[in-house]
């Protein structure tokens, strides 16, 4: 049984009116009509008698309506509870965060946020995808994204700037380029498959693919490999470990954005609204942004 059925069927038995009953519900006239129809044809019964413009119960009606307002009962008194565990500051919030962030900057910052809100637990999912959030797969998306989608709400936090990046080991034994041209005398670490086809790496094939090392086709690998030695590796600020240093800042390549998102109904849940507060100025000054 749907249970909007039932809730119309009870609606119209209080309010004596189709068109009241739907305004009550915030559906339409037609809405509420069709939802009587199928109510009665899944019942095998007539519910109404209409009479001088009002509805009023038939025997089979009356009959239902004992149950209709125990069932509507009940759901108000979930709504009631549901609404009260938004409320307080306890609970669990799934946070879903780049790897990149997840490694850097999360474990210090969730630690932080323990401290201040212990009923509070963080699951964190570690994940480049854009999870179902209406099914609330997760409340709060951490996401480096240039267009967030416009189903979510929030906020951008940081704009992260590319750079070329290596390790202490190797420019002790190669030096420190001063200027871009300089990278035409380096090692560097390219990119392949996709990631090949962004803008910086493929200034790097394209001016000095001759200098090109090793490839890979992902960021944090990449990281690794520079901090290793094997040569210069282009990273988002985010991406690059506190094992290499940055050496130049490549301009050219649109900085990628970082944005804090939730979805609309979740908004109210005090847990949720504690977490965004809370991670908004701690990532801006990671990044060194107000």
């Amino acid at each position: 049984m749907d249970w909007n059925y039932l809730r119309t069927f009870h609606a119209v038995s209080e309010t004596g009116s189709l068109a009241r009953a739907a305004e009550r519900l915030g559906i339409s006239h037609a809405t509420a009509f069709r939802h009587m129809k199928a109510f009665e044809a899944d019942l095998g019964a007539r519910l109404f008698d209409k009479v001088q413009g009002r509805y009023s119960l038939t025997e089979a009606g009356a009959e239902i309506l004992g149950h209709a307002q125990t069932v509507a009962a009940a759901f108000e008194d979930i709504e009631r509870s549901s609404t009260g565990v938004d409320r307080q500051l306890k609970g669990r919030i799934r946070l879903t965060a780049p790897a990149s962030f997840s490694c850097r900057y999360l474990p210090g910052l969730l630690e932080g946020f323990r401290k201040d809100y212990q009923d509070i637990s963080v699951e964190l999912l570690t994940s480049n995808e854009e999870l179902n959030m209406s099914q609330r797969a997760a409340e709060v998306a951490l996401r480096v994204t240039n267009s967030p989608p416009d189903h979510l709400i929030g906020r951008k936090l940081a704009d992260i700037p590319w750079g070329f990046y290596v390790s202490a080991n190797y420019l002790e034994r190669k030096g420190r380029p001063l200027h871009l041209a300089d990278l035409g005398q380096h090692d560097l670490i390219g990119a392949t498959g996709s990631l090949a086809r962004r803008d910086g790496f493929a200034m790097i094939d394209r001016e000095y693919r001759t200098r090109v090392v090793c490839r890979c086709d992902d960021l944090m690998a990449m990281a690794a490999f520079a901090a290793q030695g094997l040569g210069l590796a282009l990273l988002p600020a985010d991406v690059a470990s506190q094992s290499v240093q940055r050496v130049l800042v490549l301009g050219d390549v649109p900085a990628n954005q970082v944005w804090l998102l939730t979805h609309p109904d979740l908004r109210k849940v005090e847990r949720v609204r504690a977490l965004m507060q809370f991670l908004t100025p701690a990532i801006r000054n990671a990044f060194e942004l107000d």
